[in-house]
């Protein structure tokens, strides 16, 4: 057999057939799966010829696999919201008249990257939609557009703004400026990105690269490097002026008081009365982030200095990249400022992107729906890495669970190795402090770790017959994480022990930060040409945009109730082509909890777009769909923590599920009174019906006054914000005055639960405990995801022709609940009596004789349009601010950095 690499002969393979497929993929939108496995094994046999190999060493089925994925990952158009008053279509009529040389680079670009290419006419088709939506940089006149995309975490988002600042730049843009977060890190990473999509050279070494190399005949003009942001002493010693420029400037900058002020001095202060001659386009990255003005009666600093950078051009359009589908929608679109213009809230358009069919978000890692078997719940951590912890933390030790998560990076590390992807980068994530001089300590035990014990041991082991490597105690600790978590047919313990040293020895620790000890988390082809191999530890840094190539294993153990925060901490979310099964969450359950909930309320919110968009709403209907939602509760209540006060927020309940999320210790035998007495109600008047979900039991055609009388009984924590009495009973009267005097009532039992306490017996009826698991503390006991119903409950009382037509009309293996409320024609109240053990010490339920929790399903369609009734909240932000406050300001300090 010829001495050749089998990485090399998987590239030639892999190229050879994606010539043959793209010739199909002109022809057909989407190639037969056999397709695929006959062009490989065609190519195959054609490599084979050159090389004295057989072609059972090349793995066939993984390249087939891969190929297919490239060329039939699909991605939808996303939804626009338009003010179709103001927006009139441009692009159309002059498309023919533009050089699309960026463009036109750029996607050539994408292509050789090996983009899906499905995918990239679907970023074709949405950056044109985007730019349409801005304004014809021809234009004459003064104008102004203020837009909005909602992306996901770690979905493209900058692939896709690269993209419109290509043709915005071929259309006409002269002055293209990129906020690009708050961290240094970001900013680079950021620049980086620009210089291989659109600058196509280097900025700090000043080499063609990437877009460059298909066509350097012109280059954009640029003030800043991917090492260096944008410094007014540097730009006055260049003594330039836009108008001496023959092509587009662009300046990616971070998102930072200084700057901003800087950059606005030198604009003013360079270019004296000609700034309204340049069209200028503002791409604001993490828009929900620093960008909002959360003050009453005044500006926010970074808001302030946006608003005056748009308002020194004539011709301006500002569009927002955010992730969070709450962020800039709490922006009062009326707002205006003599001096410093409108603010940003998205008056012309908002796009809702959607991913394509391979990216992993929320969802599929997080829901009731997942297979992937990613999560890794942890309990081991409290005593050496607390939650809540000061500064000067210094375990001498580290969880066990953080020492299997090293371990288990290697191990996918060797996996990727053997299915052909050594070239490739590995990373893992290490956030579990925000102070710097922790993190620095992590990394100092994670190094010794991997340094002293793990890479000598498997270098001096793993070539040695398996039985021999087996006495090795990190050898055989390496075997039973593979048997337990990894053990496949693809490859025997054997190959993977023979491969441990090549996929360790190259593994480095470094600490992400604003310290002094930090390094730069560098993917660069010029320093990496063979793929980086890395442990990060960090904080924020981590966080908000910044992209962990190829990342594997993530150890996460931080606390937040804040949906942005969780979300942008989510560094795992995003591709994973071809390591997706292998990669690897260690987390808390609390922590896993939230998650979960975050990707039930972002499924359901971007159904109720699609809905929104079908009703025809404009961007300003829109927001105010967006701010009546439920959950928007918790984003005011941080946006107004500061201001002590009790704020009113108006929400729509038609088609929402509202439930106990928190109970207060000292209402528990309180609440028990107000379930027996409901109880003995049901059983003196009411008829109970057939249970069509379990062994639950149920009563129809309750009248809605019981119900009340339930709601009015019960003490309510001010954690669960949703169950506050006073909306609940106003709309609960609200139904009865408009067909909706009579409700289902359910009491949730189980058949063979986990529970050991005794059921409930009382009335007739005999009720069987739920088991959860719950956070705890000496004032209440939380469920985690913020649920307590399973899914499936609420279709207590439907006819089987409307479970029917529910289950035709979900698009995921398990039935949203929200199909369920679109069928009822009662509301239901849901009642749980629930054994709670504390998910750190399982062992003893917390309350001998259960808690009782409740929930009320609304009928209706969420998001079908404005609500038809909104009844007031009053979010007690002192409360907010006592429970959370710390918390947070904590996180908004981590996000800073200064100049």
């Amino acid at each position: 057999m010829t001495d050749v690499d089998i990485n090399e002969l998987i590239n030639a393979v892999e190229i050879s057939a994606t010539n043959m497929l793209s010739q199909m993929a002109k022809r057909e939108p989407q190639i037969p799966e056999q397709f695929f496995h006959r062009a490989v094994r065609g190519a195959a046999d054609s490599v084979v010829a050159i090389y004295d190999i057989s072609v059972e060493n090349i793995p066939l089925d993984l390249i087939a696999k891969k190929l297919q994925q490239r060329f039939n990952i699909k991605m939808t158009l996303g939804t626009m919201f338009a003010n179709s008053e103001k927006y009139k279509p441009w692009l159309e009529q002059v498309s023919g008249k533009i050089d699309w040389y960026y463009w036109s680079r750029y996607k050539n670009l994408l292509i050789n990257q090996k983009f899906p290419l499905h995918v990239v006419r679907s970023l074709d088709s949405i950056t044109d939609q985007v730019l349409d939506h801005t304004e014809n940089p021809r234009k004459e006149g003064g104008w102004d557009r203020r837009g909005m995309v909602v992306g996901h975490v770690q979905s493209g988002k900058t692939a896709n703004y690269t993209g419109l600042i290509c043709k915005a730049a071929d259309a006409g843009y002269q002055v293209i400026i990129v906020m690009a977060g708050m961290l240094n890190s970001l900013r680079n990473q950021t620049q980086e990105r620009i210089d291989q999509g659109f600058i196509g050279k280097c900025t700090r070494l000043r080499e063609f690269i990437g877009a460059g190399t298909f066509d350097n005949g012109r280059t954009p003009a640029y003030f800043t490097t991917s090492t260096d942001d944008f410094k007014k002493t540097i730009a006055n010693q260049i003594g330039v002026q836009i108008g001496d420029l023959k092509e587009p400037v662009v300046l990616v900058i971070k998102k930072n008081p200084s700057t901003l002020k800087n950059l606005i001095s030198w604009l003013k202060d360079n270019n004296p009365h000609k700034l309204n001659e340049y069209p200028m386009l503002l791409i604001d990255d993490e828009a929900d982030h620093a960008s909002i003005n959360y003050k009453e009666g005044d500006v926010t600093t970074i808001n302030k200095r946006i608003r005056e950078l748009l308002s020194l051009f004539d011709q301006s359009s500002y569009v927002g990249y955010t992730a969070t589908p709450f962020a800039n929608i709490f922006i009062d679109p009326d707002t205006d400022d003599e001096m410093y213009g409108d603010d940003l809230f998205p008056r012309d358009f908002i796009l809702s992107l959607d991913p394509p069919d391979n990216y992993i978000g929320p969802e599929k890692v997080f829901s009731q729906n997942s297979n992937l078997g990613i999560v890794k719940t942890i309990d081991d951590y409290e005593d050496l890495l607390p939650l809540k912890h000061k500064k000067d933390l210094k375990p001498e030790i580290l969880p066990l669970s953080l020492y299997k998560a090293v371990q288990s990076f290697i191990l996918t590390r060797t996996i990727r190795i053997l299915r052909g992807q050594a070239g490739k980068h590995n990373s893992m994530m290490i956030n579990v402090s925000r102070f710097t001089d922790v993190q620095s300590h992590i990394k100092g035990l994670v190094n010794e770790f991997l340094k002293e014990e793990l890479k000598p041991a498997i270098n001096n082991h793993c070539m040695l017959p398996e039985k021999e490597a087996l006495k090795n105690r990190v050898i055989r600790s390496l075997k039973d994480l593979w048997e337990e978590e990894y053990n496949v047919d693809e490859f025997c313990w054997l190959q993977i022990q023979k491969t441990l040293d090549e996929a360790a020895s190259p593994i480095g620790v470094i600490e992400v930060n604003s310290s002094a000890n930090a390094e730069p988390l560098d993917y660069s082809l010029v320093n990496y040409p063979n793929g980086r191999n890395v442990i990060a530890v960090g904080g924020m840094s981590l966080s908000r945009g910044l992209t962990l190539e190829g990342l594997t294993v993530s150890y996460f153990l931080r606390n937040s109730i804040m949906y942005d925060t969780l979300l942008q901490m989510g560094r795992w979310f995003g591709y994973r082509d071809g390591f997706a099964d292998i990669c690897r969450i260690y987390m808390s359950s609390k922590a896993a909890g939230w998650y979960g909930h975050i990707s039930t309320v972002i499924e359901e919110l971007r159904d109720e777009f699609k809905r929104m968009k079908a009703a025809k709403l404009t961007p300003d209907e829109f927001g105010l769909c967006v701010r009546a939602h439920p959950e928007s509760l918790i984003v005011t209540a941080r946006n107004k923590m500061r201001t002590g006060k009790i704020i009113p927020r108006q929400i729509g309940l038609e088609g929402r599920l509202v439930e106990t999320k928190a109970l207060s210790r000292g209402s528990i035998e309180h609440n028990f009174g107000a379930f027996r007495q409901l109880l003995k109600h049901l059983n003196a008047n009411e008829t109970r019906g057939m249970d069509n979900v379990g062994h639950n039991f149920f009563w129809s055609g309750v009248d809605h006054t019981h119900v009340r009388g339930f709601i009015e009984g019960v003490i309510n924590d001010p954690e669960s914000d949703l169950t506050e009495k006073m909306p609940l009973l106003d709309y609960i009267q609200w139904l009865s005055e408009n067909g909706y005097s009579k409700w289902d009532v359910i009491v949730c039992s189980v058949e063979d639960g986990k529970s050991d306490l005794e059921p409930f017996v009382e009335e007739g009826l005999k009720v069987k405990y739920q088991y959860r698991t719950v956070d705890s503390n000496d004032r209440r006991i939380k469920f985690p995801n913020r649920r307590v119903a399973t899914v499936g409950t609420e279709k207590t009382g439907l006819s089987d022709s409307k479970i029917e037509r529910a289950k035709n009309e979900s698009t995921g293996k398990t039935i949203s609940d929200s199909l369920f409320r679109k069928e009822r024609n009662k509301p239901l109240l849901m009642l749980h009596l629930i054994d709670c053990r504390d998910a750190d010490k399982r062992e003893e339920p917390l309350f001998e004789s259960g808690v009782v929790g409740w929930g009320l399903s609304f009928p209706g369609v969420a998001g079908n349009g404005r609500p038809k009734k909104l009844v007031q909240y009053m979010v007690n932000t002192r409360y907010w601010q006592q429970e959370y406050g710390q918390e947070i300001e904590s996180e908004e300090d981590e996000g800073v950095e200064s100049e």
